[in-house]
């Protein structure tokens, strides 16, 4: 573990060593033989306020040993890289207080291709803030013997040749940052929600507004409307939806998210920029007197992973919709995008993204 000084801290922070130790102090960072480094860094600085700082909240986040744990118990090869995709969610969106996620060694997994595609993560982590990665991502077990391409559509290898980040790349692993991003919405990493917690989640909403005579509609989108609908994974984390009315129920939300711990944001509506105007109606998955809740129509959510057209993230969703709608052509599926985006081009990612997986068809 690095240690700094008090005049480390002070530097660090643009203050006195007096008032470094007062902020770290009233943060409860202790000094031992020194202070956590990390954890120093993790604190952050407000603009306009150079001693006001604040640290960002840990508990929204798994650490690298939580991941190793659920990547070790995983049944799938697809279950285990849903959960590294959750630890960088996670870790994306505590800002510098993701060192402390990765400085500790997680422990082995038994598959040496997740082994090192950790390390990877931590060293990712560790260069987004300008630090070294820590000296355990430097075990050879930490590296592949032999090249691990993650996806397995061809149009995906030329990507992954020219855009495998670098903490990547020098462990064998092969794949697209594209895979690497959120999607452009907000992350909520707890809790986690499985059919079973989302139905009971609404029927809180539901009695939320009863008890202000309201009746609420929601319209779910994404992975929860994935598992609703259509049964394609055992979990989510994303609840994004677009409800009205948008007041009362953003009131009960909150309300909720107070009672149970959760984040104010477990029912979000920070994904409708990437949702068609057009989407229709849906699959009723929530019936109530004060609150219905539909999942998006599967046209929709095929015309939207194809947008995102995410090749290790994206891909067995994708093939289970196109299964749902029996279809068999690109042409087909370019219908469905240009009817509910008819006004954004098909960009070469998507093309490349759709040829594969309707090939695999035969």
């Amino acid at each position: 573990m690095e240690l700094w000084s008090s005049t480390q801290a002070a530097d660090h922070f643009g203050v006195t060593p007096g008032r470094a130790r007062v902020i770290l102090n009233s943060r409860g960072i202790r000094h031992l033989a020194g202070y956590p480094a990390t954890a120093v860094r993790a604190v952050r600085l407000n603009q306009g306020a150079r001693t006001d700082l604040q640290c960002h909240d840990l508990d929204r986040a798994i650490s690298l040993q939580a991941a190793a744990v659920a990547i070790t118990a995983a049944a799938t090869t697809e279950d285990k890289l849903r959960v590294f995709f959750e630890f960088l969610r996670g870790s994306d969106s505590t800002g510098p207080a993701a060192l402390q996620l990765v400085e500790a060694e997680p422990q082995l997994t038994s598959e040496p291709r997740f082994d090192a595609l950790l390390a990877a993560a931590a060293e990712r982590c560790c260069a987004r803030y300008g630090v070294p990665g820590p000296m355990w991502t430097l075990l050879p077990e930490r590296f592949l013997n032999h090249s691990w391409w993650v996806s397995h559509l061809p149009s995906a290898k030329p990507f992954a040749i020219k855009w495998t980040p670098a903490p990547f790349r020098r462990r064998g692993i092969y794949f697209d940052a594209h895979d690497l991003t959120q999607d452009g919405t907000t992350t909520m990493p707890e809790p986690v929600f499985g059919a079973s917690e989302i139905r009971e989640a609404f029927q809180l909403l539901a009695d939320k507004l009863r008890q202000q005579n309201i009746i609420g509609h929601v319209h779910v989108i994404g992975g929860a409307a994935m598992l609703l609908a259509y049964d394609s994974r055992t979990i989510t984390r994303d609840i994004d939806a677009i409800y009205a009315p948008d007041g009362p129920v953003i009131d009960a939300v909150r309300q909720i998210a107070k009672v149970k711990g959760w984040p104010s944001t477990w029912l979000n509506n920070q994904a409708t920029a990437y949702v068609s105007r057009h989407r229709g109606e849906g699959v009723l998955v929530f019936d109530h007197p004060h609150l219905q809740v539909m999942a998006t129509p599967a046209e929709h959510l095929l015309a939207m992973k194809v947008r995102a057209a995410r090749s290790v993230r994206d891909a067995a969703d994708t093939r289970l919709l196109l299964q749902q709608l029996n279809i068999r052509t690109a042409a087909a599926v370019w219908g469905i995008v240009e009817r509910y985006f008819p006004d954004e081009a098909i960009c070469e990612r998507s093309r490349f993204f759709v040829e594969d997986i309707i090939g695999e068809q035969g």
